[in-house]
């Protein structure tokens, strides 16, 4: 049996001599802990150990050597309950040695129940016998995972944030870097909020159905990628085939009509299209070969995790970055069960928070970061609608208001109404516009304030995006909308009455 004697006595001495160090280690340590063949009564001890601590009362050795046989257990000749307490109290520990025994004490508690994980999973594989593949490994990572998810020692202790402010801030300025993050290809963006790629993000596109949210977040991490050489996961939530989202990057990245590629009429339609499509797999091959694809469609929130886990250590490994895309947050099985649609979002949202920067990330904090979507209410129809009709926030979104409060940058992509084509024409198809930003750029003021409009009202800032045959680029913001139309009205003040001007000859 995985145990160690010593340090269960050693934990057990320290707490008669030091009770005030029990607060170390009471969120962690529990009666379990102790597994040795005298754990009955070490077991025993800790647990009238800890009830005298809570109650406040004084720690006598006697007193507690009566509890202790108070709880009738039976003593072979060579352990008495008084002698046992008697040599623990003669054992040289010190105050501070208490939190760092507890610890390698855990370590033991560990090893053991990872130990039983294998005799749970052996059991289980034996009783499914028409499993298939995925029934067989989500079953084996629910035993490992639950037992995993005990394992928080609770040994850190509050800090003092500025303990190491001075040293952070020069070292910083000896190294100074551009981005956190990866840097996206959309350069106005970029320097209102920042890398939407930070490690331990996510990032929340908030789009209707059809609006190209998926082509947004495709686009968007491909160029990171292959800027920074970054591995990309993309799971895709039932929604689109990993056929659709090879012909539309193919179209993207070649120009050619999806619909010629789909059909394959490319081939029949000259030279310079076929030269553009195959010239696609030469890009492919030296800028996209680490793009993952995954269909987690039917699975719910843990088995997608487990899938992310293994996916992260097999093939990224431990320490290095990773881009996720997840197309995108809407509920699963889990609906079954008795909780609301909002609170499976939720919890949903909330587990990938964690998994990202708890269990992939820890301390060692390489840059892994993620961008999803999520399906916007009827409010965010634009369809035959005018622009003043329409409420550009959070309260489009749909199902959960967790999701607003568990992302770092969430943003509104839509399409411009029929009017805002026609005011803002050369400035793209659609609209991005943030709803919320826990970190901005260095244009602060083009991400905080409000712009005035020619009219003298004031409107919130957004970026521009032209959206042609799933090509993304970005078209500038209000800011550039407003400079074009005060350009636009100097050259026609500058021109009135030109006709009555007479030619120089």
């Amino acid at each position: 049996m995985i145990y160690s004697y010593d340090l269960e006595t050693q934990l057990l001495a320290g707490l008669i001599k030091y009770p005030d160090r029990y607060a170390d280690i009471a969120s962690h340590i529990t009666e379990k802990d102790f597994w040795s063949e005298s754990s009955k009564i070490n077991r025993t001890i800790f647990s009238v150990l800890k009830q005298a601590i809570d109650n406040g009362d004084e720690i006598d050795e006697v007193v507690i050597a009566q509890r202790v046989k108070e709880f009738g257990i039976s003593f072979d000749d060579s352990l008495n309950p008084y002698d046992h307490i008697e040599s623990l109290s003669l054992r040289k520990v010190s105050a501070d040695s208490v939190v760092s025994i507890a610890s390698e004490l855990k370590k033991y508690t560990v090893r053991r129940e990872i130990a039983k994980c294998g005799v749970d999973i052996s059991n289980k594989m034996r009783a499914l016998h028409n499993a298939s593949f995925n029934e067989i490994i989500e079953k084996s990572d629910e035993i490992y995972n639950n037992q995993i998810n005990l394992y928080e020692t609770g040994t850190d202790q509050p800090e003092n944030i500025f303990d190491s402010m001075e040293e952070l801030i020069e070292e910083r300025g000896e190294n100074p870097i551009d981005e956190f993050g990866f840097s996206g290809p959309h350069p106005k963006l970029q320097d209102m909020y920042g890398s939407l790629l930070r490690p331990g993000n996510i990032t929340v596109i908030v789009a209707r159905s059809g609006v190209g949210k998926t082509q947004f977040c495709i686009d968007f991490v491909t160029k990171a990628s292959e800027k920074y050489e970054v591995p990309i996961l993309h799971f895709d939530n039932g929604e689109m085939s990993k056929e659709e989202l090879m012909f539309r990057q193919c179209a993207s990245m070649s120009g050619v009509p999806v619909w010629l590629l789909e059909s394959g009429n490319w081939r029949n339609s000259g030279k310079e299209v076929v030269s553009k499509v195959r010239s696609v797999w030469k890009t492919i091959t030296k800028k996209y070969k680490h793009f993952y694809y995954y269909n987690i469609g039917g699975f719910n929130v843990d088995s997608q995790i487990s899938i992310l886990k293994r996916f992260y250590y097999a093939k990224v490994g431990r320490n290095n970055p990773l881009i996720f895309s997840f197309d995108y947050i809407k509920t699963t099985n889990e609906n079954s069960s008795n909780k609301n649609e909002w609170q499976v979002v939720g919890e949903m949202v909330d587990k990938y928070k964690k998994c990202i920067q708890r269990d992939i990330m820890g301390d060692s904090g390489p840059c892994v970061s993620m961008i999803t979507s999520v399906q916007s209410n009827r409010s965010g129809i634009t369809t035959n609608r005018n622009a003043t009709n329409i409420v550009d926030d959070e309260s489009i979104v749909s199902l959960s208001d967790r999701i607003t409060q568990f992302s770092s940058h969430m943003f509104i992509l839509r399409n411009k109404t029929a009017d805002e084509l026609q005011s803002e024409r050369g400035f793209g198809t659609h609209k991005l516009i943030n709803v919320k930003a826990r970190h901005l750029g260095r244009d602060i003021a083009g991400a905080v304030n409000l712009v005035t409009m020619n009219d003298g009202t004031a409107r919130k800032n957004f970026v521009n995006l032209e959206c042609n045959n799933f090509y993304i680029t970005e078209k500038g913001d209000l800011r550039d909308i407003i400079n074009s139309q005060d350009s636009n009205s100097t050259v026609e003040d500058r021109n009135n009455g030109t006709e009555d001007i007479p030619e120089l000859g």
